[in-house]
Protein backbone atom coordinates (compact mmCIF):
# COMPACT_ATOMS: atom_id res chain seq x y z
CA UNK A 1 0.00 0.00 0.00
CA UNK A 2 2.22 2.53 -1.13
CA UNK A 3 0.67 4.92 -3.33
CA UNK A 4 -1.49 8.09 -1.88
CA UNK A 5 -5.58 8.53 -2.98
CA UNK A 6 -5.53 12.13 -4.33
CA UNK A 7 -8.83 13.90 -3.60
CA UNK A 8 -9.25 17.51 -5.62
CA UNK A 9 -11.12 19.93 -3.78
CA UNK A 10 -12.90 23.02 -5.46
CA UNK A 11 -15.34 25.64 -4.52
CA UNK A 12 -16.58 27.44 -1.71
CA UNK A 13 -14.98 26.15 2.04
CA UNK A 14 -18.20 24.66 2.49
CA UNK A 15 -18.14 22.83 -0.82
CA UNK A 16 -14.38 21.60 -0.47
CA UNK A 17 -15.69 20.23 3.01
CA UNK A 18 -19.01 18.42 1.61
CA UNK A 19 -16.46 17.04 -0.68
CA UNK A 20 -14.12 15.53 1.90
CA UNK A 21 -16.42 14.33 3.85
CA UNK A 22 -18.56 12.52 1.36
CA UNK A 23 -15.16 10.57 0.39
CA UNK A 24 -13.94 10.13 3.13
CA UNK A 25 -16.73 9.19 5.58
CA UNK A 26 -15.58 6.13 6.66
CA UNK A 27 -12.28 7.13 7.06
CA UNK A 28 -12.98 10.06 9.52
CA UNK A 29 -15.35 7.79 11.69
CA UNK A 30 -12.39 5.27 12.08
CA UNK A 31 -10.52 8.57 12.70
CA UNK A 32 -12.12 9.47 15.36
CA UNK A 33 -12.51 6.53 17.24
CA UNK A 34 -8.59 5.75 16.55
CA UNK A 35 -8.32 9.58 18.49
CA UNK A 36 -10.71 8.66 21.54
CA UNK A 37 -9.19 5.22 22.10
CA UNK A 38 -6.07 6.56 22.47
CA UNK A 39 -6.47 9.80 24.20
CA UNK A 40 -8.74 7.44 26.74
CA UNK A 41 -5.74 4.48 27.09
CA UNK A 42 -3.78 8.36 28.21
CA UNK A 43 -6.63 8.96 30.61
CA UNK A 44 -8.64 11.40 29.16
CA UNK A 45 -12.10 9.94 28.30
CA UNK A 46 -14.10 10.52 25.76
CA UNK A 47 -16.58 12.94 27.01
CA UNK A 48 -13.90 15.35 28.33
CA UNK A 49 -11.92 15.08 25.17
CA UNK A 50 -15.52 16.22 23.02
CA UNK A 51 -16.46 18.95 25.63
CA UNK A 52 -12.55 20.63 25.16
CA UNK A 53 -13.49 20.22 21.34
CA UNK A 54 -16.67 22.04 21.34
CA UNK A 55 -14.96 24.80 23.01
CA UNK A 56 -12.51 25.60 19.92
CA UNK A 57 -15.57 25.73 17.53
CA UNK A 58 -16.22 29.04 18.14
CA UNK A 59 -12.79 30.07 18.42
CA UNK A 60 -11.97 28.39 15.21
CA UNK A 61 -14.83 30.43 13.64
CA UNK A 62 -13.20 33.60 15.19
CA UNK A 63 -9.60 32.95 14.43
CA UNK A 64 -10.25 31.83 10.41
CA UNK A 65 -14.28 31.56 8.92
CA UNK A 66 -13.37 30.06 6.02
CA UNK A 67 -11.50 27.14 7.70
CA UNK A 68 -14.69 26.86 10.33
CA UNK A 69 -17.08 26.10 7.53
CA UNK A 70 -14.86 24.19 5.74
CA UNK A 71 -15.11 22.13 9.05
CA UNK A 72 -19.22 22.11 8.85
CA UNK A 73 -19.01 20.87 5.28
CA UNK A 74 -16.87 18.14 6.66
CA UNK A 75 -19.55 17.01 8.88
CA UNK A 76 -22.59 17.35 6.58
CA UNK A 77 -20.86 15.91 4.29
CA UNK A 78 -19.29 12.56 6.14
CA UNK A 79 -22.72 12.67 8.68
CA UNK A 80 -20.22 12.66 11.57
CA UNK A 81 -20.41 15.63 14.46
CA UNK A 82 -19.11 18.86 14.10
CA UNK A 83 -17.87 18.26 18.03
CA UNK A 84 -15.73 15.15 16.42
CA UNK A 85 -14.57 16.74 13.36
CA UNK A 86 -13.63 19.38 15.39
CA UNK A 87 -11.81 16.87 17.73
CA UNK A 88 -9.59 15.99 15.03
CA UNK A 89 -9.13 19.21 13.81
CA UNK A 90 -7.48 20.55 17.45
CA UNK A 91 -6.01 16.93 18.38
CA UNK A 92 -2.97 18.65 19.13
CA UNK A 93 -4.34 21.19 21.66
CA UNK A 94 -6.98 18.84 22.56
CA UNK A 95 -4.72 15.99 24.00
CA UNK A 96 -2.82 18.66 26.31
CA UNK A 97 -5.92 20.93 27.72
CA UNK A 98 -8.04 17.64 28.45
CA UNK A 99 -5.47 15.91 30.29
CA UNK A 100 -4.46 19.04 31.88
CA UNK A 101 -8.44 19.47 33.09
CA UNK A 102 -8.96 16.03 34.02
CA UNK A 103 -6.47 16.04 36.31
CA UNK A 104 -6.59 19.12 38.15
CA UNK A 105 -8.72 18.04 40.74
CA UNK A 106 -6.67 15.48 41.77
CA UNK A 107 -2.97 17.51 41.40
CA UNK A 108 -1.13 18.68 44.31
CA UNK A 109 1.63 20.13 42.32
CA UNK A 110 4.53 17.75 43.38
CA UNK A 111 7.58 16.98 40.76
CA UNK A 112 6.20 13.56 40.46
CA UNK A 113 2.44 14.25 39.13
CA UNK A 114 4.12 17.50 36.82
CA UNK A 115 5.93 14.58 35.51
CA UNK A 116 2.96 12.42 34.74
CA UNK A 117 1.36 14.85 33.03
CA UNK A 118 3.88 15.66 30.99
CA UNK A 119 4.56 11.59 29.96
CA UNK A 120 0.82 11.37 28.84
CA UNK A 121 1.03 14.73 26.85
CA UNK A 122 4.75 13.49 25.45
CA UNK A 123 3.35 10.40 24.26
CA UNK A 124 1.01 11.57 22.35
CA UNK A 125 2.89 13.91 20.20
CA UNK A 126 3.63 13.11 16.13
CA UNK A 127 7.14 11.73 15.82
CA UNK A 128 8.94 12.78 12.52
CA UNK A 129 12.14 13.20 11.07
CA UNK A 130 11.87 16.35 8.33
CA UNK A 131 14.98 18.12 6.89
CA UNK A 132 15.22 21.03 3.93
CA UNK A 133 17.97 21.40 1.18
CA UNK A 134 19.45 24.68 -0.33
CA UNK A 135 20.07 24.85 -3.93
CA UNK A 136 23.62 24.34 -3.11
CA UNK A 137 23.38 21.35 -1.48
CA UNK A 138 21.32 19.96 -4.35
CA UNK A 139 22.35 18.03 -8.07
CA UNK A 140 19.57 19.86 -9.07
CA UNK A 141 20.08 23.57 -7.96
CA UNK A 142 16.17 23.26 -6.68
CA UNK A 143 15.16 23.23 -3.11
CA UNK A 144 13.97 20.28 -0.99
CA UNK A 145 11.95 19.75 2.47
CA UNK A 146 10.20 16.69 3.39
CA UNK A 147 9.81 14.25 6.08
CA UNK A 148 8.63 10.96 7.60
CA UNK A 149 5.39 11.36 9.50
CA UNK A 150 5.34 8.82 12.36
CA UNK A 151 2.22 8.36 14.48
CA UNK A 152 -0.28 6.30 15.46
CA UNK A 153 -0.02 2.67 13.84
CA UNK A 154 -1.91 1.78 12.11
CA UNK A 155 -3.39 4.91 10.82
CA UNK A 156 -1.94 5.36 7.17
CA UNK A 157 -5.38 4.13 5.63
CA UNK A 158 -6.80 7.12 6.64
CA UNK A 159 -4.23 9.61 5.39
CA UNK A 160 -3.97 11.18 1.67
CA UNK A 161 -3.56 13.83 -0.06
CA UNK A 162 -5.69 16.50 -1.07
CA UNK A 163 -5.27 18.74 -3.71
CA UNK A 164 -7.27 22.37 -3.04
CA UNK A 165 -7.80 24.35 -6.24
CA UNK A 166 -9.67 27.57 -5.41
CA UNK A 167 -10.21 31.28 -5.55
CA UNK A 168 -9.95 32.35 -2.03
CA UNK A 169 -6.61 31.50 -1.69
CA UNK A 170 -3.40 29.94 -3.58
CA UNK A 171 -3.75 26.14 -4.91
CA UNK A 172 -1.68 23.74 -2.59
CA UNK A 173 -1.45 20.03 -2.43
CA UNK A 174 -1.10 19.00 0.77
CA UNK A 175 -0.62 15.43 3.10
CA UNK A 176 -3.80 14.95 5.69
CA UNK A 177 -5.89 13.04 7.52
CA UNK A 178 -9.22 12.35 6.86
CA UNK A 179 -11.31 14.50 8.71
CA UNK A 180 -8.67 17.83 9.13
CA UNK A 181 -8.71 20.33 6.88
CA UNK A 182 -5.32 21.82 7.01
CA UNK A 183 -2.79 19.95 5.83
CA UNK A 184 0.66 19.17 7.32
CA UNK A 185 3.59 18.55 4.57
CA UNK A 186 2.92 20.26 1.26
CA UNK A 187 3.77 22.90 -1.42
CA UNK A 188 1.51 25.62 -2.67
CA UNK A 189 1.47 27.07 -5.96
CA UNK A 190 3.65 29.87 -4.96
CA UNK A 191 6.19 27.49 -4.08
CA UNK A 192 5.87 27.54 -0.21
CA UNK A 193 6.87 24.35 1.54
CA UNK A 194 5.93 22.50 4.81
CA UNK A 195 6.77 20.07 7.08
CA UNK A 196 5.96 19.15 10.56
CA UNK A 197 7.17 17.62 13.86
CA UNK A 198 5.93 17.36 17.63
CA UNK A 199 8.11 18.90 20.53
CA UNK A 200 6.94 19.33 24.35
CA UNK A 201 7.94 21.86 26.81
CA UNK A 202 6.71 22.64 30.11
CA UNK A 203 4.21 25.09 29.63
CA UNK A 204 1.92 23.03 26.84
CA UNK A 205 -1.64 23.06 27.93
CA UNK A 206 -1.55 26.01 29.87
CA UNK A 207 -3.19 28.26 28.20
CA UNK A 208 -5.42 26.06 26.00
CA UNK A 209 -8.14 28.18 23.90
CA UNK A 210 -5.59 29.34 21.18
CA UNK A 211 -5.53 29.38 17.62
CA UNK A 212 -4.97 25.24 16.64
CA UNK A 213 -1.94 24.35 14.85
CA UNK A 214 -4.00 23.24 11.97
CA UNK A 215 -5.69 26.23 11.21
CA UNK A 216 -2.17 27.78 11.32
CA UNK A 217 -1.06 25.33 8.85
CA UNK A 218 -3.60 26.41 6.85
CA UNK A 219 -2.68 29.65 7.12
CA UNK A 220 0.91 29.06 5.76
CA UNK A 221 -0.43 27.46 2.53
CA UNK A 222 -1.65 30.59 1.59
CA UNK A 223 1.02 32.60 1.49
CA UNK A 224 2.50 33.55 -1.14
CA UNK A 225 5.78 34.72 0.29
CA UNK A 226 7.92 33.26 3.35
CA UNK A 227 7.49 36.23 5.45
CA UNK A 228 3.46 35.32 4.94
CA UNK A 229 4.08 31.97 5.91
CA UNK A 230 5.97 32.33 8.66
CA UNK A 231 3.86 34.65 10.28
CA UNK A 232 0.65 32.11 11.27
CA UNK A 233 3.15 30.14 12.73
CA UNK A 234 5.32 32.99 15.36
CA UNK A 235 2.68 36.03 15.42
CA UNK A 236 0.46 34.72 18.54
CA UNK A 237 1.18 32.56 20.96
CA UNK A 238 -0.08 28.77 20.89
CA UNK A 239 -1.68 26.50 23.52
CA UNK A 240 1.03 23.87 23.03
CA UNK A 241 4.48 22.98 21.72
CA UNK A 242 5.71 22.06 18.02
CA UNK A 243 8.01 22.50 15.14
CA UNK A 244 7.61 23.56 11.58
CA UNK A 245 9.86 23.86 9.14
CA UNK A 246 9.39 25.92 5.73
CA UNK A 247 10.94 26.54 2.58
CA UNK A 248 10.34 28.88 -0.23
CA UNK A 249 10.94 27.91 -4.35
CA UNK A 250 14.21 29.67 -5.46
CA UNK A 251 16.20 29.30 -2.32
CA UNK A 252 15.33 29.86 1.27
CA UNK A 253 14.42 27.50 4.04
CA UNK A 254 14.18 28.01 7.54
CA UNK A 255 12.45 25.90 11.06
CA UNK A 256 10.51 27.02 13.70
CA UNK A 257 10.59 26.05 16.82
CA UNK A 258 7.70 27.13 18.87
CA UNK A 259 6.79 26.81 22.58
CA UNK A 260 3.45 28.11 23.98
CA UNK A 261 4.45 31.90 24.49
CA UNK A 262 8.40 31.87 23.30
CA UNK A 263 10.28 30.25 20.23
CA UNK A 264 13.46 29.83 18.13
CA UNK A 265 14.62 29.29 14.77
CA UNK A 266 17.19 27.31 12.85
CA UNK A 267 18.97 28.15 9.69
CA UNK A 268 20.59 25.58 6.99
CA UNK A 269 24.33 24.73 7.47
CA UNK A 270 26.15 24.50 4.27
CA UNK A 271 22.57 24.03 2.89
CA UNK A 272 21.39 21.49 4.73
CA UNK A 273 18.74 21.35 7.94
CA UNK A 274 17.07 18.34 9.67
CA UNK A 275 15.21 18.32 12.68
CA UNK A 276 13.34 15.60 14.96
CA UNK A 277 11.57 15.82 18.23
CA UNK A 278 13.36 18.04 20.28
CA UNK A 279 14.38 21.91 20.78
CA UNK A 280 17.70 22.45 19.24
CA UNK A 281 17.69 25.97 20.74
CA UNK A 282 18.90 26.04 24.51
CA UNK A 283 16.62 29.03 25.09
CA UNK A 284 13.63 26.31 25.59
CA UNK A 285 13.13 23.32 27.81
CA UNK A 286 12.61 19.86 25.90
CA UNK A 287 11.13 17.31 27.12
CA UNK A 288 10.28 14.81 24.24
CA UNK A 289 13.71 13.14 24.71
CA UNK A 290 12.59 11.68 27.83
CA UNK A 291 9.91 9.72 26.73
CA UNK A 292 11.51 9.03 22.99
CA UNK A 293 15.48 9.57 22.89
CA UNK A 294 15.74 8.21 19.45
CA UNK A 295 14.90 12.03 18.28
CA UNK A 296 18.75 12.59 19.66
CA UNK A 297 20.31 10.90 16.59
CA UNK A 298 17.26 10.77 13.93
CA UNK A 299 18.24 14.10 12.93
CA UNK A 300 21.81 13.68 12.73
CA UNK A 301 21.81 10.81 11.06
CA UNK A 302 19.63 12.12 8.22
CA UNK A 303 21.69 15.26 8.02
CA UNK A 304 25.02 13.24 8.00
CA UNK A 305 23.88 11.00 5.08
CA UNK A 306 22.65 14.49 3.20
CA UNK A 307 25.96 16.01 3.96
CA UNK A 308 27.74 13.09 2.69
CA UNK A 309 26.88 14.23 -0.78
CA UNK A 310 26.85 17.90 -0.78
CA UNK A 311 26.59 19.47 -3.84
CA UNK A 312 25.08 16.54 -5.59
CA UNK A 313 22.06 15.31 -3.32
CA UNK A 314 18.78 13.68 -5.60
CA UNK A 315 16.17 12.66 -5.00
CA UNK A 316 17.46 9.12 -4.67
CA UNK A 317 19.74 10.20 -2.08
CA UNK A 318 17.54 11.56 -0.36
CA UNK A 319 14.86 8.68 -0.33
CA UNK A 320 17.34 6.34 1.02
CA UNK A 321 18.16 8.77 3.95
CA UNK A 322 14.38 8.64 4.98
CA UNK A 323 14.79 4.44 4.58
CA UNK A 324 17.70 4.49 7.57
CA UNK A 325 17.28 1.49 9.87
CA UNK A 326 19.84 1.92 12.35
CA UNK A 327 18.56 1.68 15.79
CA UNK A 328 15.63 0.29 14.53
CA UNK A 329 12.72 0.27 15.09
CA UNK A 330 13.39 3.71 16.75
CA UNK A 331 14.75 4.61 13.30
CA UNK A 332 14.58 7.67 10.56
CA UNK A 333 12.31 4.86 8.77
CA UNK A 334 10.26 3.79 12.16
CA UNK A 335 8.42 0.80 13.14
CA UNK A 336 6.11 -1.19 15.27
CA UNK A 337 7.87 -1.50 18.90
CA UNK A 338 6.33 -5.01 19.93
CA UNK A 339 7.31 -4.62 23.32
CA UNK A 340 4.74 -1.83 23.73
CA UNK A 341 0.91 -2.40 24.20
CA UNK A 342 -0.49 -1.88 20.75
CA UNK A 343 -2.76 1.14 21.86
CA UNK A 344 1.08 2.80 21.89
CA UNK A 345 2.09 1.67 18.66
CA UNK A 346 3.79 3.49 16.03
CA UNK A 347 5.45 3.97 12.78
CA UNK A 348 6.06 5.84 10.16
CA UNK A 349 3.23 5.86 7.91
CA UNK A 350 4.02 8.40 5.07
CA UNK A 351 6.95 10.25 3.55
CA UNK A 352 7.86 12.85 1.26
CA UNK A 353 10.20 14.29 -0.58
CA UNK A 354 8.77 17.94 -1.62
CA UNK A 355 10.40 19.39 -4.82
CA UNK A 356 9.19 23.37 -4.17
CA UNK A 357 10.15 24.56 -7.37
CA UNK A 358 8.40 22.09 -9.42
CA UNK A 359 5.93 22.42 -6.56
CA UNK A 360 6.19 18.47 -6.91
CA UNK A 361 5.38 15.66 -4.25
CA UNK A 362 7.59 12.54 -4.06
CA UNK A 363 5.43 10.41 -1.88
CA UNK A 364 5.05 7.04 -0.30
CA UNK A 365 2.36 5.61 2.06
CA UNK A 366 3.48 3.26 4.95
CA UNK A 367 7.46 3.16 5.63
CA UNK A 368 9.46 4.64 3.32
CA UNK A 369 11.23 0.76 3.25
CA UNK A 370 7.80 -0.96 2.53
CA UNK A 371 7.08 0.71 -0.78
CA UNK A 372 8.23 2.80 -3.95
CA UNK A 373 8.06 7.21 -4.28
CA UNK A 374 5.67 7.71 -6.05
CA UNK A 375 5.02 11.71 -7.47
CA UNK A 376 2.30 14.22 -6.97
CA UNK A 377 2.57 17.12 -9.19
CA UNK A 378 0.01 20.32 -8.23
CA UNK A 379 -2.12 21.66 -11.10
CA UNK A 380 -1.22 18.23 -12.99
Amino acid sequence: MSSFETLRLTGTPRERGVAHGEAFADEIEANVETYLTRFEHEGVDPETARAQAEEFVPLVESENEAYAEEMRGIAAGSGVSLTDVALLNVRYEVIYTAWKESTEDRASGDAGERRDRRDAAESLTDGCTSFGLLPSATADGRTYVGQNWDWLAPIEETIFLMEVRRDDGPDHLVFTEAGIVGGKAGVNEHGIGIGVNGLTSPDDGEEPLRKPYHVRFREVMDAERLDEAIAPVVETNRACSGNVLLGAAGGEVIDLEVAPETFAHVHPEDGVLTHANHFESDRIESLSEQRGPSTLYRGERLRRHLEAERGEVTVDRIQSGLRDHFGEPASVCSHVDESLPPEEYGQTNASFVIDLDRRRIHAVRGPPCEGEYETYELGA
